[in-house]
């Protein structure tokens, strides 16, 4: 049976005991039961890192359904590590840790995090991403102090890129949320696939992967993974899209144009997500724009910039607001010029 993926009630087992991957799945709005399971997670002698991933994952979904019979589907996942064909999972202690991340320091290795849906009635779908994630050198001070965090010590190879790890990396070149634990585009997907659930829109897995792109570019670029805010533009989008936007965490949205956006404003009510607006400020529409707008983007002039606070300090409110440079030069385009900017940011602060 196919339910709506924004109901309440759970739509399968979740075989696991991850706050990470419970999560993603709560974070995507998909409804699961969690429930652990205790699977044997040693690699059989020659094993691969890819082969040894799909058949955990396969496990802990077929001990998830045995543990739960009452729901018809389980997911398992798994996560391995791999530097060629060494398995690194997660390290017994703080010296296995240690010597983990000594190996990875420097070096390009693997994450695969394999994921299984199994049913009822036998079907069952398999799936995994394969990431290539790269450290800089790391000397013996680095590591020490990462694992004195207690970080390491429930994550395979040893480091969680979400956290603590996430200043050592230079390259991720696949999914990033694969590395964390789940990679949540490629499980919505195949959720609905299997007939599991409905994503309207498609919104979930584009939305995850994109999400997982923007994640992965700013660990590389030496930032944090949310570093970057998302904002979705929703102009000429119907209104169930812009519930659907809000129900998935794709918040804020960016209007540009103020008579359809007093529309939307009125119609979604009590359910209006964050706004900002990302169009030309009129100076007759300032005062809806202050009203509403939690920031606005590309104010063109300090006159624009002042219409703007007048209006948000009658309402009330702190406005947020960015001051458009010209940097083209060019006729079509507004703002002030670079060498009007520290005067026009004076003004503004004065």
């Amino acid at each position: 049976m196919r339910v709506d993926s924004s109901g309440g009630e759970p739509a399968l087992t979740l075989a696991s005991g991850s706050p990470r991957r419970r999560a993603f799945m709560e974070g995507a709005g998909v409804p699961v039961h969690l429930r652990p399971v205790d699977v044997s997670e040693v690699p059989r002698p020659g094993e691969a890192p890819l082969a040894f991933a799909c058949r955990m994952a396969e496990e802990k979904a077929l001990a998830g359904l045995a543990a739960v019979p009452a729901l018809p589907w389980a997911l398992g996942c798994d996560t391995v590590v791999a530097l060629g064909s060494r398995i690194f999972g997660k390290p017994a202690d703080a010296d296995e840790a240690t010597a983990m991340l000594r190996d990875l320091a420097g070096q390009t290795h693997h994450v695969i995090t394999a994921w299984a849906l199994q049913a009822q009635d036998g079907r069952s779908l398999v799936g995994e991403t394969t990431t290539a994630v790269t450290f800089r050198p790391l000397d013996a001070a680095e590591i020490a102090a990462y694992v004195a965090t207690g970080d390491p010590l429930d994550k395979a190879g040893a480091y969680g890129i979400q956290s603590g790890a996430g200043p050592f990396v230079v390259g991720v070149e696949g999914s990033y949320d694969g590395v964390v634990g789940l990679p949540l585009a490629e499980v919505c997907e195949a959720l609905e696939a299997a007939g599991i659930l409905a994503f309207p829109f498609g919104f979930m897995p584009r939305l995850a992967r994109l999400r997982g792109q923007i994640a992965a570019a700013s660990v590389a670029a030496g930032r944090a993974p949310d570093a970057v805010t998302l904002v979705g533009v929703s102009k000429s989008q119907p209104i169930e899209k812009l519930v659907e936007a809000r129900r998935r965490g794709l918040t804020p949205l960016g209007e540009s144009y103020v008579q359809e956006w007093r529309e939307k404003v009125e119609a979604l009510g009590s359910q209006a997500p964050a706004w900002h607006f990302i169009g030309r400020v009129q100076r007759n529409k300032a005062r809806f724009i202050a009203e509403h707008a939690d920031r606005v983007h590309a104010v063109e002039s300090v006159r624009a910039a002042e219409a703007l606070g007048r209006a948000a300090a009658d309402a009330g409110r702190v406005l947020p607001i960015l001051l458009q440079v010209d940097l083209a030069d060019e006729a079509t385009k507004g703002g002030v010029t670079p060498a009007e900017a520290p005067a026009a940011v004076e003004a503004l602060h004065g």
